[in-house]
C-alpha cells in the first residue's frame, strides 16, 4: 500500500524520529540549566532584548550592548532571543527548549542531506552520530549559541535544495529557486557572520556532486551566485553602517595579540590537531582556550608541522577521492569552508578556538564519513555482511557514548558557580578560567583561596592583560570593604598598563573611600592630563574637593563598583 500525497514512507518517518529523539536525548540534561557566561551579558543584562517593542533599535544596533564595546551585527539572532525572553518572561527554560528543538531540526536536516549522498542506513548512522556529538554541547547549552544551530540548519537546507534542483532532468535553477536560496542566505548572514561562506558550500556541491553535462556552468549559474554575492555585500555594508565603518570585530583573542597574518597562520596550524581531536574524539571538552591553553606561535615547530601535515593530508585525500568517492571530497571541502571564518588568517577574531564554532564544520565531517562508509557498504559477500554488522554495532556504541558524554557535559553549564569551578579544572592554564574561579571563591567566602587563585591567574595572564586580573581583584577588595587592598592592586595595574581609564577611575574611587581626598584629587588631575575622560575625572575631582572643603572624615564616601564587562 503506497503512502498518500504528502505522507512520508514509514522507514523515513522512523529514521527522522530516531535522529530527532537522539538529539533531544543528548540535550535533555541541559533543560534545567540557568543563564551562564555570555547568556548573562547578552540576554539577562541586555535591556534592549526585554521588549519586542524595541525591534527597530535591535535592527539598527550592534549585537554586544553597552557598557561593553559595541561589536558585531546579528539582528536576527537578537530578535530570536528577544522573542524567547518575552514569551518566557525571562525564564531560561524557554531558551533551553528552543535550543534543543533547533538542534533536533538541524540533525534531521543533516539526515536529509546525507540521504541524498549515501545509502540509507549509512545516512541514518551519520545523522545519529551528528545528533549525539558531544562537541555540540556548548552551542546547545547557551541561548546565544542558537546562532550556530540556525546557521548549521540553513546550510543543510540550502545545500539540500540546491542539489535536488541541480540533479533534476533539466538541471536548472530558476529565479524562484535563487530567491529562496537568497532569502535563506540573507537570514543566515544576519544570524551570524560565518554564514557568509554558505555559497562556498553550494559551489563545492556543484563542482564535486553535480555531474558535468557538458553545459557551460558559469553562464547558467553565474547570475545566481552573483546574486548571493551581492546579498553578502549588502550585509557587509549594513554591518559597517551599524558599527560606524568597522567591518571586523574590535575584540581580538589574547593569543593573537600583536601577530601579523604569518604569525596567526603559525598559531592556527597548532590549532588544527585540536580541531581534529574535537571533531573525531571529543573525550575532553573545555569552555576556554585562552593563553596559556593556546600560545601564540612565533616560529615553525613540531606542533605546526603536525598541523600542516594534517592539512595537506586532508587536501590530498579530498583530491584523490574526488572521482571515486566525491562525497568524501565534498565533506572535507565543507569542513574547510566552514572553518575559514574562524581560522584567523584573513581576519583576526575574538577567539582562537571555541567548541561552538565546530557545529557547522561537523556537518561536513559526518558527510565525509558517510561517503567513506557508503563506498565500503555496497556489495555482497560474507566479508561485507560482517563489516556492515560491525559498523552498525560500532555506530550504536558511539551514539550511546556521545549521548552519555553530552549529558555529563551539560552539568558544567548549570550555573555560574558550576561553570567557573569546572572550567578551571578543564582549562587549568587559562588565566580567564582561574580569574572566574577566584571570583566564585570570593562569593563563597573562601577569601584566602580566592586571593591565591587570583595570583595564579596573574602568573598565567599575557603581559597586556595582567591589568585586567588586578582590576578584578581590586573590585573584590572593594566589595569586601578593603579600599587599601584595592588601591595596592590598582597602582600595580597602572604600572603594567598606565593608559587604562578603568584603572584610574577605580584608583580615585579607592582613595576617596580611604579618605585620602587630596591624593584622590591629584590622581584625577593626572588622569585628565593623560587625555582620559575630562567629564568623568572632573566629576571625581569635584567630589574630592567637596570632601576636602567639608573636612569629611575617612569612610564618609561609600563606593559601590559596578561589575566589569565580561571578557569574550
Amino acid at each position: 500500500m503506497s503512502a498518500g500525497p504528502g505522507v512520508l514512507p514509514a522507514k523515513r518517518r522512523i529514521a527522522i524520529i530516531a535522529v530527532a529523539a537522539v538529539a533531544i536525548a543528548a540535550s535533555l540534561a541541559g533543560l534545567r540549566n540557568g543563564f551562564v557566561q555570555d547568556d548573562v551579558v547578552l540576554i539577562v543584562d541586555n535591556a534592549r532584548l526585554h521588549d519586542l517593542g524595541g525591534w527597530r533599535e535591535i535592527l539598527t544596533s550592534p549585537y554586544w550592548p553597552p557598557p561593553w564595546t559595541e561589536d558585531l551585527y546579528r539582528p536576527v539572532t537578537s530578535l530570536l532571543l528577544a522573542t524567547q525572553f518575552v514569551l518566557g518572561r525571562g525564564s531560561p527554560l524557554v531558551f533551553r527548549v528552543i535550543s534543543s528543538l533547533l538542534y533536533a531540526t538541524a540533525a534531521v536536516a543533516v539526515l536529509g542531506l546525507a540521504a541524498r549522498l549515501s545509502p540509507r542506513r549509512v545516512a541514518i548512522g551519520a545523522a545519529l552520530l551528528f545528533a549525539a556529538h558531544p562537541a555540540h554541547v556548548e552551542a546547545v547549552a547557551l541561548g546565544v549559541g542558537q546562532s550556530e544551530l540556525v546557521v548549521g540548519l540553513l546550510a543543510a537546507v540550502m545545500t539540500l535544495r540546491y542539489l535536488d534542483r541541480r540533479r533534476q532532468a533539466d538541471g536548472g535553477l530558476g529565479a524562484g529557486d535563487w530567491a529562496v536560496l537568497g532569502a535563506l542566505y540573507l537570514a543566515g548572514c544576519l544570524v551570524k557572520e560565518n554564514a557568509l561562506v554558505l555559497p562556498g558550500l553550494l559551489l563545492g556541491a556543484e563542482l564535486l556532486l553535480v555531474p558535468d553535462r557538458g553545459r557551460p556552468r558559469a553562464r547558467r549559474l553565474g547570475p545566481g551566485f552573483g546574486f548571493l554575492a551581492a546579498l553578502g555585500g549588502l550585509v557587509l555594508l549594513a554591518r559597517m553602517t551599524v558599527l560606524s565603518g568597522r567591518l571586523a570585530g574590535t575584540s581580538i583573542a589574547e593569543g593573537l595579540d600583536g601577530l601579523n597574518a604569518g604569525g596567526r597562520a603559525l598559531t592556527m596550524l597548532a590549532v588544527i590537531p585540536r580541531w581534529a581531536r574535537l571533531l573525531l574524539w571529543p573525550a575532553h571538552l573545555q569552555a576556554d582556550y585562552s593563553p596559556q591553553e593556546i600560545v601564540a606561535a612565533t616560529r615553525f615547530g613540531s606542533v605546526q608541522a603536525v598541523g600542516l601535515g594534517m592539512a595537506l593530508g586532508v587536501v590530498a585525500v579530498a583530491w584523490l577521492a574526488r572521482r571515486r568517492m566525491p562525497v568524501v571530497s565534498f565533506g572535507l571541502a565543507w569542513c574547510a569552508v566552514a572553518l575559514l571564518p574562524v581560522s584567523n588568517v584573513l581576519v583576526p577574531t575574538g577567539i582562537v578556538l571555541a567548541e561552538r564554532t565546530l557545529f557547522l564544520p561537523s556537518i561536513g565531517l559526518v558527510l565525509a564519513g558517510g561517503g567513506l562508509a557508503g563506498g565500503l557498504w555496497q556489495g555482497g559477500g560474507a566479508a561485507r555482511v560482517r563489516w556492515r554488522r560491525a559498523a552498525t554495532i560500532g555506530c550504536a556504541l558511539l551514539v550511546a557514548m556521545g549521548v552519555v558524554r553530552g549529558a555529563r557535559r551539560y552539568a558544567v553549564w548549570h550555573d555560574e558557580a558550576s561553570f567557573s569551578i569546572r572550567s578551571a579544572e578543564d582549562a587549568p592554564r587559562s588565566y580567564r578560567t582561574q580569574k572566574a574561579y577566584a571570583y566564585t571563591l570570593f562569593e563563597q567566602g573562601r577569601r584566602e583561596e580566592a586571593i591565591e587563585t587570583y595570583h595564579h591567574a596573574l602568573a598565567l595572564a599575557p603581559p597586556g592583560h595582567i591589568w585586567r586580573v588586578r582590576n578584578d581583584l581590586a573590585r573584590r577588595y572593594f566589595e569586601a570593604g578593603d579600599a587599601r587592598g584595592a588601591e595596592e592592586q590598582l597602582r600595580a595595574s597602572l604600572s603594567d598598563s598606565p593608559g587604562q581609564e578603568e584603572t584610574w577611575n577605580y584608583l580615585v574611587l579607592a582613595l576617596l573611600a580611604e579618605g585620602a581626598y587630596v591624593e584622590a584629587a591629584r590622581e584625577a588631575d593626572s588622569a585628565v592630563a593623560r587625555g582620559l575622560s575630562a567629564e568623568l575625572f572632573g566629576g571625581l575631582r569635584a567630589l574630592a574637593d567637596s570632601a576636602i572643603e567639608a573636612r569629611a572624615p575617612s569612610g564618609s564616601i561609600r563606593i559601590r563598583v559596578r561589575p566589569p564587562p565580561r571578557e569574550r
